[in-house]
């Protein structure tokens, strides 16, 4: 994977208004394996023409061939496969740019809770005294027999150094004595918000550090141990060795424009050689009236937000606003019309009452009002929804506004959709509304939803893709990385299998077959940022993002999680591969 080198962040502001100029590409043919246009009129190739960044013939191997000049560069895929990048809808590269360098104890690289501890264990061993050490993706319900660590049993392991151990949801930690007091935080601190607090028995802190608010001290030790720009560019590293090309970041998480100054600057300082960018605002809700377990920051942060979207930067654009109604099906705050199960996970494990629902995040009609504010100024918005009862409000409300300002072809969003009802798909298709499903819930957390969280009934129609695709509706799938792995042929083998990583089928009469499937990560995704005319297909005067995969995804026998990513080319450019 390539690494580029990191120059000030005062270059950004020599580029006149930040634009954007890509470095023209010398003419480039690909030929020798299938190309997968995703073109629906001529869905197969064999060969390719590259020329300034731009895909100027596509056809067969004898015709583009003959075009070729002594300054053509050819590309032969040796019977890999070519298909358009893959585009990511919803992912947060702050957020991953953050947690990137902490040490992952997460299910996902970890299988047992002795891997944990052993993962643990060596990075204090290596760390100096004194040192840090800052740990994500703790997780008992993907690593069975995982149990949470008390200060005593970290204090004994770290008797030198602070240790923060931060929950896969987010949502809360753990910390040895030495962190605390490197904190500032004693058994006396007050909590700092309803809900959010430093858990305390005996007139002793237990460890556990609960929500946002209490987290903030640990959040801006973090900060100032980690060299943020290079884990952004690692972040972008990253996506591109997994095929994509572009992203849309959903929510740009600050009180200040730090995270939009350093992805602009990354498109900036290294113009053609990182994914394309395109970004929504994060609008989070106050802490008032909203549900414990859920994330808050300010309302409002007019500072962020131009007066309209600019889409003149092919590199880097904000485009969107995002808007929260409800929270995680791992918290209990997914807004549901009947309640979560009574299982041990849900009251013991997340401490919810019986007959919890969950609850919207703002009122209706305020919701309604700050939602009518960007769709009036021409906004694209995106809305976090993930239980059923969220969804139809959230629905309605769009309805309300949509018929009382009309606007053309708004593709407002809807995010996760997990219990996204499926007698609601005509409403959304009528109102030309798209959702992006993130569909590894099942994946990842099929059997916890099904047996612990929601019940079989409603886990096996959750993420209603079939649903959504025989209604007509264009929907894309995501990862929401950092909450899961970015890696699309992973999302498109959940769609077209419906298994969980332990092999158990859920909801297999949401399956869809594998052409929609990539579809929701190429083309589709394109249109759903509005870059449907540039991206997402193989098709002459769209830009030359591509893919090449060791396996043709189409093929029967082809397992779709093994295949792996040859190269990644940004109009032209190579930006991950040998």
């Amino acid at each position: 994977m390539h690494r580029l080198s990191i120059r000030p962040l005062f270059l950004l502001i020599c580029c006149s208004v930040f634009a954007y100029c890509e470095e023209p590409a010398r003419d480039t043919i690909f030929y020798g394996g299938p190309i997968v246009t995703m073109n629906a009129e001529s869905p197969m190739a064999e060969a390719v023409l590259v020329r300034d960044g731009k895909i100027e013939q596509v056809g067969s191997a004898k015709e583009i061939l003959a075009l070729r000049d002594a300054r053509s560069e050819l590309i032969d895929l040796q019977g890999n496969t070519l298909m358009p990048g893959f585009i990511s809808p919803h992912t947060h590269p702050d957020l991953s740019a953050y947690l990137y360098s902490f040490v992952d104890l997460s299910g996902f690289t970890n299988g047992s809770p002795e891997e944990v501890k052993e993962k643990l264990k060596s990075a204090i061993a290596e760390a100096s005294p004194g040192q840090w050490i800052f740990c994500r993706g703790f997780d008992p319900i993907l690593i069975p027999g995982l149990k949470t660590f008390t200060i005593e049993e970290l204090d004994a392991m770290a008797p030198q150094n602070p240790v923060f151990i931060l929950a896969q949801s987010m949502h809360s930690a753990w910390a040895n004595s030495a962190a605390f007091e490197a904190a500032g935080i004693t058994a006396q601190t007050p909590a700092p918000a309803p809900g959010s607090y430093y858990e305390v028995r005996n007139g002793k802190l237990t460890g556990l550090i609960a929500e946002v608010e209490a987290l903030k001290p640990f959040n801006e030790a973090a900060l100032k141990a980690i060299d943020i720009k290079s884990n952004f560019v690692g972040v972008m590293d990253a996506y591109s060795a997994h095929g994509i090309t572009s992203i849309a970041t959903a929510g740009l998480f600050a009180k200040d424009n730090k995270p939009i100054m350093l992805l602009r600057w990354l498109s900036a300082e290294n113009p053609g050689f990182f994914v394309r960018m395109l970004g929504f605002v994060g609008l989070l809700p106050e802490r008032h009236g909203a549900p414990r377990n859920f994330v808050y920051m300010k309302s409002d942060t007019p500072d962020l937000i131009p007066e309209a979207p600019d889409r003149s930067d092919p590199g880097f654009q904000i485009i969107g606003v995002k808007f929260w109604y409800d929270g995680s099906p791992y918290t209990g705050s997914m807004y549901l019309s009947q309640p979560y199960l009574d299982s041990e996970l849900m009251q013991e494990g997340l401490g919810l009452q019986p007959g919890t629902s969950g609850s919207p995040v703002l009122k209706r009609d305020v919701f309604r009002s700050r939602l009518e504010k960007y769709h009036k100024a021409g906004w694209q918005i995106a809305i976090h929804s993930q239980g059923d009862q969220s969804s139809r409000e959230v629905v309605d409300v769009l309805e309300e506004i949509l018929k009382e300002n009309p606007r053309k072809d708004h593709r407002h969003r809807l995010e996760h959709c997990l219990l996204l009802p499926p007698d609601l798909m005509q409403q959304i298709k009528e109102l030309g509304i798209t959702p992006s499903f993130h569909i590894n819930h099942l994946y990842y957390y099929g059997e916890a939803l099904r047996d612990d969280i929601i019940g079989p009934e409603r886990a096996a129609k959750m993420l209603p893709l079939k649903s959504a695709l025989d209604e007509g509706i264009r929907f894309t799938l995501h990862a929401d990385q950092p909450m899961y792995p970015e890696d699309p042929l992973s999302l498109v083998a959940t769609a077209v299998h419906r298994q969980t990583r332990n092999g158990q089928t859920i909801g297999e009469d949401q399956a869809i077959d594998i052409q929609s499937a990539l579809k929701a990560v190429t083309i589709d995704a394109a249109w759903q940022i509005g870059q449907e005319k540039n991206l997402g297909s193989i098709e002459v005067g769209k830009m030359a993002d591509f893919v090449i995969l060791d396996r043709n995804p189409l093929e029967p026998e082809a397992a779709l999680r093994k295949i792996k990513v040859r190269a990644t080319y940004r109009s032209g450019h190579k930006i991950y591969g040998d």
